[in-house]
Order: C-alpha cells, then structure tokens, then sequence
C-alpha cells in the first residue's frame, strides 16, 4: 500500500510510520508525564507512550512516593528528547493493543515504546515479533503464579469500604486488582488505602486466581511488597485469641453480626499461587461495645470494615473450616485506655463472674409460661422464674418479654458447681427508685403499716380486688371483709371497676412472702377527716399540674414538628407541598394520643380535672357519676364533723359545692363534652370540623371501643363537604393511625388505598410514613419512602423527606446516595433546591463539612445567587453556635472563624448595593451576637471602605 509521511519527525531518519516497527529504535521528545505513563512525541503527526513499568529492568532500589520519583530515577523528565525502541501499536480510541501489521491512522494510534537499558541493547533482529508478543498481555495470558514487580496505578473504591481494591500496573496493557482485606493487616491502612498506595510507587505481587467471570486478575503481596504496609494475615496459626484483625461485614441479626477475615498463605511446595482463604467472624451482642444496647448492631452496614480482637476460635474435625469470635470492645481493642473497671457491662464468661446481689444486664433467650432465661455472655444464661419477672400482674408474659429484649437483673442465687444463675427482674429488688413512667416507687420493705396510700384497681376477683399503689412497685390485695364495714359480704365487682381510684390504708407488710394486705372500710379514714379534706386538694392541685404538664408537652411537641417541618424540609415547591406540610402539623398535633394510646386508653383530650381522672379510669360517664356521689358522702360526713367539732373547713366544703353546681350549670361550650349526646350537639352546629370529630373518636377510645371510633370516622368522611379537604385530610390520617395501633394488616392497607383514592396520594403515602416512624418500624417507614419516591419521582419534597428519614436513623451513605438519585427524574428547575435542602440536612443532622461542599458547589455555579448565600451562613452560624456551647471556653472563640471567613468572602465579590448592604447588616448583627468590639469595628471598616469604592 502506499506509504503515509510522517511531519517533522523528532529522528530525522524516520520518514514514514510505516517504518516504526517493533525493534526500531528512535527518538521522542517527552511532552507529559500523567499519572503511570509519559506522552511523547514521535512526530507532528505520530504519538508515543512510554509506561511506568517500561522504564527499568530493576526498580528494587528506587525510594519513590509517586510516579514522578519513577520516571526521575529513569532519566525521563518533560521537554527532552530520550532514546526509545518501538515495542507495538496502541489504538487511542478503544484503548486496545493492535498488531503492527495492523493498518490505522497514525492520528488514531500510539506508538508503545520502551527504555529500559536491556530492551535498548537487545537485538531485536532475530525474532522481533516474539519480543512484540510478548508484551500483548490480557487477563487470559495471566496465570496463578506469575509473579510481577509492577506499579500502583491507583485505589478503587468499592459500594462499601470492603470491596475497596487497590490497582496494579502489571505492564503496559495489563492491570491487577488487589483487594484491601488481602493487601494488609493494618486497620489505619485499610481504612485510608490513598495514603499508602500512592499511584506510582513499585510493589510486587504475585497472581491469585483469574476471575473469568469478571475478567480480572486477582493479586496477592509477593516479595518485597511495599516496605512501609503491614502484610496480611498469612495462616490460621496467627488467628488466636487476643490476635488483631480487620473484618468486613456481610450480615447483620438483632443480637449477632457476622464478618469476614481474609487469609494470603503465600505459595510454597505445590500450591504455586497464593492461597485466599476467606474466614467467617462472628460477634455477639455481649462483645459489640462495652455498653449494652437494646440494637447493638444497628450503627453498622454492610461492607463495613472493622477492627477486632479475636477471642475464641473453633475448627472443625478435618480442620478445614474454622470460625472465630470477635470483640469489638473498647477494653479490649485498648485495655490501656479503657481498663476492665470503667466497664458499665463486663464480660461475664462464667458463673464465677457473678456474685448475689450483683445487677447484671443481659439479652432474653426464651420465655415462657413458667419464667423465662436470660443470656449474660456467650455461653452464660440466667433463670428467672415468672414471680420475678415484674413486681405488677402480667397477663402476657411472651409479649412483655420478648426474645432478645435487652433487661436489668439481680442475681438472687448462683451454683457454682453446676454454672447456675438464679435471676430477678423486679425493679423493687433490683434497686430502682421509679417506675417506667418516671415517677418515684418504694419498695414493699419501705412501706409502714397504717398509712394512706392512692392507688388504682388492677384486677377484681370473688376474693377481693388488687389495687396498685402510685408510689410503690408491689401490688397489694384488699380481700372482700376489708373493703366495707357491714356485716354482710358485699360484691366487690358491683362496686368497682377496673381502674377505679380509691383510698386505701395499709394493714400488713410481709417482706419475707411479698404481701401487702390492704383496707378499703370508711372507719379506716373516719378519725381522718381534715387530713383528707387536705388530701383531696392535693390530688386537685396534682390533677391540674398534671393537666397543664401534659398540654405544654403536647404544644412543644407541635412547636418541634413545626420547626422540623419548616426548618429540615423547607418546601415550598407548590401549594401541594405547602398543605403537606399543614397536614403534617395537623397529624402531630392532633392524632397524637390515637396514635400513642394503648387499650385501655385516656380519653386523649383533657377537659379539668374531674374529667382527666375520669378518663383515667377508663370506667366513663359511669364512673364519674360514681365518684361524684362519693365525693358527695364523703362531703356529709365532714359537715356532720365539723358542726360537731369547732365548725373549721366550711369555706372549703361551700366552695367545693359551689364549683360541682356550676360545672352542671355550665353551657356545654364552656366544657367538656362528656356524653355521647353532647357530642351530636356539636356536629350539628359544626359538622365540618375534624377538631370535633377526633374528640368523638378520642371519647370512645376512652372506653375502649375502637369499632365505635370507626364508625364515628366513616360518619365523618360522609359528613364533612368535599371542599374541606384539610379537614378530610385529617380525618384520614386519624382514621390510619387508629388502624395502625389497634387494627390489622389487612384493615390498615384497606383504609391506605381508600385514601390514596379519594385524598392526595403523595400526602397520604408522606403521613404514612410518619406514622410508621413513630411507632419505630423504619422498614415500613422506609418502603413507604420508596413507593412515594417512585410514583412521584418529580416532586422535590418525598426526595428531600426521605433523605431526611436516611440521615436522622444513621443512614448516611444512603442519603447521599439519593441525592444523586434525585436529581435524575426532577426537572431542572428543582435541582438547586434539592441539593441546597440537602446541603442543610447535612449541616444539621449530618457532616458539616460535607454541607460545605455542597453549598461550595452550588454556589460556585450560582455565585450570585443571594438566597443560597444568606443560607449558608445561617448554616454555618448555626454550626458555630452548637460548637460554641460544647467546646472549651479557650476554645470557643474560634468556633466563628468559618462564619466570619465566610462573610469576608461573600462581601469581597461584586454584587449590587442593595445585596451589599444585606449582607454588612447581617455580618454587623453576627458580630454584635458574638464578636467583639474590634470585630464589629472591622465590619463598620469594611463598609465604610465599600460606600468609598461606590463614590469614587
């Protein structure tokens, strides 16, 4: 064919690049060098490449921390022209090595050369096509065994940090993979690999396997390797117990998690290749950290790498497969640090470890009708028996301690000989002061005989009725002749109701049978009459306190939402997402006691005080007629005593009376409705308000009957005009939160595709996800995230909702892995405010510095954008004030040096006055907050020196 001329060629004795065939050699001027290979020029119009490992025939000697300390040692810098000989053909384009008979244009193909001093004194003449060959190198041509001193080219990071591989210039077309669990031992060099494995530095290795199903060449050290990397672990000898290893996770459970160790046993006698050996780990809950957690696994993900300690090894018959246990436990990764008697949990490994009296903490294993065992350590368990598992009356024992409940013991009895341990799980002999509700209880051996107690009724049998003191853990029993005075045997379940509140004066204490024997007669409290006039005011005072207490939760409960709403997820990108957000609040603020009550329920809306005791007791408009008569004896009874007496305490009994009359003269506006007629009062004047309907479903939750709260909800979706969609709307989101708490599967996902029919689905399918989160179950949460995210894959708000769900449970690499999801299917016009809002999330509930790329980015597009910037600063004020409150005072007034470098920024880029004048208000009223006198000095300076630059 005809020859192509080459233009201007570096060697003059070149003329065509027909005539650069393997064994030519030439000269090439260096243009470049980039990462594992130099640029060159053969010509103007003919390219060259001359690769790392092209460079020296020994790079033994070489002390190099990059790929420029290589290419120096060889002689070869930018700008001269170097000796070469032709070694192939490279095509440009596909990046494949070509044949030298292959025909292509000189633009598209590189010229492959070498320099190392063998190849430049070799003589090609023989068998120039052998030499060529030999060079042609694919994943097919590599073979376990080979071994290769070659060069880093670079760190790939895998979708978790355990499939990280480091990347291996073997020769000029050929690259290794060398997973990190098999490069090293070192946790500091697994977990930062970029700072080890720098691209160009020499390392030697040797073939593992060939992967033909991923086409990869998979490597082990060999050699010298790297002199500063810790080489792996090479045999099951060096697994021991107390030996340090780093593990990948593949699989997490409630109470275990398992893990991967990787083994290099380098080759000898007939293994020519390096073996792999992959080792399963596993860690207990008891070995997960010093302190146990109810999810003691939950911070993990998979891929996870990990440092750990091995504390036990099994293997076996064959010895082929062995397991290892691991400790993740401070104490014992650095028991320098952390020493055995700082532990809140220690091992316990043995009945030796425990002593009588000691409180342990431990996982429940089993349960059953008879008690239940309790796992302390690996191969540890305690029994409790059912008389210790609480100091109250459980009528589920499965359900109140479920397997893997992470619970408080005493030991109580240990057997030594036999490695038994007797368990309590009563708070009263483990020594708690108060209940689970927070309040203060006394144990059975701190109650006197003779005094008053309040308490309410628990349980009601032929015999007597159980009443559980408010004060105390232990239940005590008022049998049938202790509850009235007349001769003949009364019915206690005529009497009273389970949940009533009643007086009860303590009549035996037995410690030794854990009894406490109680007494309900009215001679009981005759001779006490003033003292329970005071009494009754004290439960009135303690009633309202309550009352008020429970309202200021319920409105900084509302008050937080709001400003998670408005703060976390600012989204304001349609009215749809504005009423979202309304809806939102609405669900927080006024289905919260449906959703948070269990049977027996309050009534959920607190009217006064007689009505919260009253809907305390569950026994309704029944019960609080019975207690009014009551009040009404009790009130006789004192009137007679004090005409008799010196007459004290009428004031108190007048104006009692006076306030019972007018709470039943009242207007039925002025309280609470009380009957379910009052209720149908209210509809009829207000029959499209939710507030009202949701206080009719609150009133028969009350008194336990969910079928009639869904029957007045159904009422109220018929009721309420198609226009009032907020009110709808809240009704709908009552309606799934009493189907979650109290319903079924199947009634729940009923209700669920009715309101997506009739309501907006994206809103209904966000208000699910809420409740889902609130009741702690994040998968459904999270499945229900997605289904929003796939069906309304355009609107910004799921996306940014969902991050948020990702970020605040721990999630972080999925948050930010769904940004870049995000911004594929959301039109263009929302990407700077998805990426902003995500940019806020990380600064609030994330990384800082993380938001402070994002916010660097955007703005480096945007750079005139004032809304981003004016956000960004709050952000980093905000991140300043935290900081400022939690480190050193001599610390603290660094705390704003991001902010005020932030501000010198955004007041030295050009923008129009008014924006100016914007940001000097805000930077002056950030330095007043929390700078000084100089810095606010600086600012007036700045602005002064700006109003100056404007006139002139």
């Amino acid at each position: 064919g005809v020859k192509r001329a080459t233009v201007r060629p570096v060697d003059p004795a070149v003329n065509f690049f027909e005539d650069y065939v393997p064994g030519l050699t030439t000269v090439a001027k260096v243009m470049s060098i980039k990462g594992v290979q130099a640029n060159l020029d053969l010509a103007a119009n003919v390219k060259g490449r001359l690769h790392i490992t092209e460079l020296l025939d020994d790079v033994s000697g070489i002390v190099a921390k990059s790929s420029n300390d290589v290419f120096a040692a060889a002689g070869v810098r930018v700008g001269d022209r170097i000796q070469v000989k032709v070694i192939g053909l490279h095509d440009s384009k596909v990046y494949k090595f070509l044949p030298i008979t292959h025909r292509a244009s000189p633009l598209k193909s590189v010229i492959d050369v070498t320099v190392r001093p063998s190849e430049l004194a070799a003589d090609w003449a023989s068998a120039p096509a052998d030499k060529s060959h030999s060079r042609v190198a694919s994943w097919k041509s590599a073979k376990p065994g080979d071994s290769f001193k070659g060069f880093v080219k670079g760190v790939q990071e895998g979708k978790n940090k355990g499939k990280t591989v480091v990347l291996v210039s073997l020769n000029s077309s050929l690259v290794g993979h060398l997973p990190i669990l098999a490069a090293t031992s070192s946790f500091e060099t697994a977990s930062h690999p970029d700072r080890y494995f720098v691209p160009g530095r020499p390392i030697e290795v040797r073939v593992s396997m060939v992967d033909t199903k991923s086409k990869e060449v998979i490597l082990a050290p060999h050699g010298d390797y790297i002199s500063d990397v810790e080489l792996p672990i090479a045999s099951r000898a060096q697994l021991v117990p107390g030996a340090r290893v780093i593990c990948s996770v593949f699989k997490t459970l409630a109470t275990a998690m398992f893990t991967e160790i990787e083994l290099v046993e380098p080759a000898s006698g007939t293994n020519k290749a390096p073996r792999t050996t992959h080792v399963h780990g596993s860690v207990d809950a008891f070995h997960a950290a010093d302190t146990l957690s109810a999810k003691p696994f939950a911070k993990y993900s998979v891929g996870q790498l990990l440092e750990a300690v091995v504390v036990w090894v099994s293997a076996d018959a064959k010895d082929e497969h062995i397991k290892v246990g691991l400790s993740l436990r401070p104490s014992v990764l650095d028991p320098a640090k952390f020493p055995p008697s700082g532990v809140a949990d220690p091992i316990i490994a043995s009945s030796a470890d425990v002593n009588v009296g000691q409180v342990v903490r431990g996982y429940i294993k089993q349960t059953s009708e008879v008690g239940c065992f309790v796992g302390l350590g690996r191969n540890v368990a305690g029994r409790a028996l059912i008389s210790e598992l609480s100091d109250e009356y459980v009528r589920e024992v499965k359900t109140a301690f479920p397997s893997d409940k992470l619970v408080s013991a005493v030991v109580t009895e240990v057997n030594r000989e036999l490695n038994r341990i007797s368990l309590s799980l009563r708070p009263s002999r483990i020594g708690d002061t108060t209940g689970s509700d927070g309040a203060a209880k006394r144990r059975l051996d701190q109650i006197e005989v003779g005094e008053t107690l309040k308490g309410t009724i628990t349980r009601i049998e032929e015999y007597g009725v159980f009443i559980k003191p408010d004060d105390s853990f232990v239940t005590g029993l008022c049998y049938i002749r202790e509850i009235a005075d007349s001769e003949t045997p009364v019915d206690p379940k005529a009497l009273y109701e389970v949940g009533d509140r009643v007086l009860a004066r303590v009549l035996k204490v037995d410690v030794a049978k854990d009894r406490l024997a109680l007494g309900l007669k009215a001679s009981y409290f005759a001779n006490a009459s003033d003292s329970e006039s005071g009494s009754d005011n004290e439960d009135e005072e303690m009633e309202s306190v309550e009352a008020s207490s429970d309202e200021a939760e319920e409105d900084a409960s509302e008050e937080e939402d709001e400003a998670a709403s408005n703060d976390d997820v600012d989204d304001d990108e349609d009215d749809d997402d504005a009423s979202a957000e309304s809806e939102s609040d609405t669900d927080e603020s006024d289905t919260s006691d449906l959703a948070e009550s269990a049977l027996p329920v309050p009534s959920g809306f607190q009217w006064g005080d007689d009505e919260v005791e009253s809907g305390n007791s569950g026994n309704g408009p029944t019960a609080a007629i019975r207690n009014a008569d009551s009040d009404s004896d009790e009130s006789s009874d004192e009137s007679s005593d004090e005409e008799a007496g010196n007459g004290k305490g009428k004031k108190g009994k007048r104006s009692k009376m006076e306030r019972i009359t007018q709470d039943v003269t009242a207007e039925l506006s002025e309280q609470a409705p009380t009957r379910t007629t009052d209720f149908e009062r209210l509809i009829v004047g207000s029959p499209n308000s939710s507030f009202v309907w949701l206080q009719f479903m609150a009133f028969y939750l009350g008194q336990s009957e969910v079928e009639q709260a869904r029957t007045i909800a159904e009422r109220a979706l018929k009721t309420i005009s198609p226009r009032e969609e907020q009110e709808k709307m809240n009704v709908w989101v009552a309606l799934l939160n009493l189907e979650h708490r109290f319903g079924t599967k199947e009634t729940l996902d009923g209700v669920l595709k009715r309101a997506i029919q009739f309501m907006n689905p994206k809103h209904i399918y966000l208000q699910m996800a809420k409740i889902y989160e609130r009741a702690d179950q994040f998968v459904e949460a999270e499945n229900m995230h997605k289904v929003a995210t796939s069906k309304f894959s355009g609107s910004c708000k799921v996306w940014v909702l969902f991050g948020l769900f990702y970020l605040k449970h721990g999630k972080v690499a999925e948050s930010r892995d769904l940004l870049a999801r995000a911004l594929q299917p959301l039109p263009k016009r929302k990407h700077i405010k998805a990426i902003t809002q995500f940019g806020q999330m990380e600064f609030k509930h994330g990384e800082p510095e993380r938001g402070r790329t994002v916010f660097e980015g955007v703005l480096g597009t945007y750079p005139k954008r004032v809304d981003l910037w004016s956000v960004y600063l709050d952000m980093e004020i905000k991140v300043a004030t935290s900081s400022s409150q939690d480190a050193a005072s001599a610390l603290s007034e660094h705390c704003w040096d991001a902010a005020r470098k932030l501000f010198e920024r955004v007041t030295s880029m050009k923008h129009s006055s008014k924006k100016m004048k914007f940001f000097f208000k805000k930077w002056l009223a950030f330095e007043k907050a929390h700078g000084t006198d100089a810095s606010i000095e600086h600012v007036k300076q700045r602005a002064l020196e700006y109003v100056n630059s404007l006139s002139s």
